[in-house]
């Protein structure tokens, strides 16, 4: 077994169970089923396809992206940002087995954990205090999307403005483009905006 991802398991996933009781049977089954993997800047993840292709991630010290491909229009819009330390999960895709339309991206080195949907799906069924850990995850994506939609629908500098004042460590790891497309903006659209703000700043 490699002890370094054991020690990834222990510290890390197996907390973020808080008060439930975690059986010795699913530790093991995490140990097993659970893949190391080392990321560099920029790697995909994950290219949109069937749900079971997809994975449960868990970043350890990179922050990660996920956006849509328009092919319409021919640009990117972001969907959702996850910090270090936090689950990367598409609920709809696990639970209602739903084609992943987004691609995942990770915007800094570092080591991220995975699962299999395929083999989450079958210690969902197992252990019921994995279950429950997925819905919170769930629940936390659902108030993400939330928070998401109404700050789309401020006008364009507000949004801007509130968007960089929430995720001051998204603005120093991601370029300008990353930035426009989870702010529903090119990159042209939100050099205006900051433009804008400064000139406002400036002769007020």
């Amino acid at each position: 077994m490699n002890l370094y991802k054991k020690q990834l398991i222990d510290e890390l996933i197996l907390p973020a169970f808080n008060q439930l009781t975690v059986s010795q049977k699913l530790i093991n089954s995490l140990y097993d089923l659970c893949s190391l993997h080392k990321a560099i800047k920029f790697q995909l993840l994950e290219l949109p396809g069937p749900y079971f292709e997809g994975r449960l991630w868990f970043s350890v010290e990179a922050m990660v992206q996920a956006y849509y491909f328009c092919p319409y229009k021919q640009c990117k819009w972001g969907t959702r940002i996850w910090r270090r330390k936090e689950f990367i999960l598409n609920s709809s895709s696990l639970l209602n087995q739903e084609f992943r339309t987004d691609y995942l991206e990770v915007l800094e080195p570092g080591d991220l954990l995975s699962i299999t949907y395929i083999d989450l799906l079958k210690l969902m069924v197992e252990f019921p205090e994995l279950e429950k850990q997925v819905q919170n995850i769930s629940a936390c994506n659902e108030m993400y999307y939330h928070r998401r939609n109404q700050l789309l629908n401020q006008p364009p500098l507000e949004r801007v403005l509130q968007f960089e004042k929430e995720n001051p460590l998204f603005i120093n790891v991601a370029g300008k483009d990353a930035i426009a497309m989870h702010v529903g903006l090119t990159r042209q659209g939100y050099h205006n905006q900051l433009k804008r703000h400064h000139l406002t700043f400036v002769t007020s």
